[in-house]
């Protein structure tokens, strides 16, 4: 369905007062760290849905008590975002849909790297997670060759899309679940992550904000409670990068160097521990040594150190949520399907997170 504006929606476009974006992250800020963005990733489409997000659920983003802590949540979930999107070039996966085309009513076709013709068999169907399933999952199945000769139909797919590449059929069904409301459902349509601002930049909320990996804590309690980056990895993508798997070395140094890209822009006062994420000191170092990772160069001797233990399990026991149910993370950068991890986690998902009712 078409997305109708409601007054929550509309006020967003002037009212700012409890965004980052007011005094924090500017146009300016975004232009410079993504100077070749493509929809569905903009800045005012981005504060809209911070704002939105705010005001609608029980998990906020980037509202630390300090300016300091916003800062440090908003520079950790940058460097990844612009890791994973190719900053912001990206709004599906590479190997699956770098080559689409469109109807005339705008439907979305993609050919897959190697795609040739006939049913194809897409890569992130888990069989094991259905509509009737505990964890559940979108309903998937081998996809027939579309009427456009040598493509398959998007919204049959359930690959890598948005900032955080949201990918596999049962964390669609997560977001789905997440913005329910009256003649919404993702499943069906699942490539509005990469046509809709509001939905993309939701779908990397809601994942920042519920799901665990193997770690047990949520991204944005890895940065609020440890005061780590190292964590917020370990979450997103530990299995191949936790340490890194041989070839993953590359990644990392791309995600290090958009994530001190994003500190100096933001003005942090040094960048988050990188502990949690075994190995990624190492990475570091050598990054820096080799002059790869030039962003990271003034940030070398500025590096925090972990929270204490008690500190950490007092701030996780009046933050962590309520209710857990299985699942499995994503991801990696869009132009290479090997880079998605393989780990199995958990997503946390709040009984109060019906999300958004405003956006449909």
């Amino acid at each position: 369905s078409t997305p109708r504006r409601t007054q929550a929606q509309d006020s967003a476009q002037t009212n700012v007062k409890d965004s980052i974006c007011t005094t924090l992250f500017t146009q300016s800020i975004f232009d410079t760290l993504a100077p070749s963005a493509v929809a569905p990733y903009s800045y005012t489409g981005f504060c809209n849905a911070v704002i939105n997000w705010n005001r609608m659920n029980p998990i906020p983003i980037f509202s630390g008590d300090t300016d300091t802590e916003k800062k440090n949540e908003l520079a950790a979930f940058l460097g990844h975002v612009l890791h994973e999107s190719h900053d912001f070039q990206a709004a599906r996966e590479y190997s699956q849909c770098k080559t689409f085309t469109t109807d005339s009513v705008g439907k979305v076709y993609c050919k897959p790297v190697g795609y040739v013709g006939g049913t194809y068999t897409d890569p992130y169907c888990s069989l094991q997670h259905t509509p009737t399933t505990h964890p559940d999952g979108c309903a998937c199945a081998p996809v027939p060759e579309s009427s456009m000769p040598g493509y398959v139909e998007a919204d049959k797919l359930f690959f890598g899309r948005g900032p955080l590449q949201n990918s596999w059929n049962y964390n669609y069904k997560k977001l789905s679940d997440a913005l329910r409301a009256e003649g919404l459902d993702i499943c069906a349509a699942p490539d509005l992550v990469a046509t809709n601002e509001e939905y993309a930049w939701i779908s990397a909320f809601l994942f920042w904000t519920t799901s665990t990996g193997a770690v047990d804590t949520t991204c944005g309690q890895a940065v609020k409670c440890e005061g780590s980056f190292g964590s917020t990895l370990n979450v997103i993508n530990g299995g191949l990068e936790c340490p890194a798997i041989n070839g993953h070395e590359s990644t990392i140094w791309e995600r290090l160097n958009d994530y001190c890209a994003a500190a100096s822009a933001l003005g942090v006062e040094e960048i988050l521990s990188l502990d949690g994420c075994d190995g990624l000191k190492d990475q570091f170092d050598q990054c820096v040594g080799s002059g790869w990772c030039p962003a990271c160069a003034v940030w070398e001797d500025k590096i925090g150190a972990p929270s204490t233990k008690e500190a950490q399990e007092e701030c996780l026991s009046v933050s962590a949520p309520k209710q857990a149910a299985p699942s499995a993370p994503k991801h990696g950068r869009p132009s290479s399907s090997s880079s998605y991890s393989t780990q199995i986690g958990k997503t946390v998902l709040s009984s109060s997170l019906v999300l958004l009712s405003y956006l449909v």
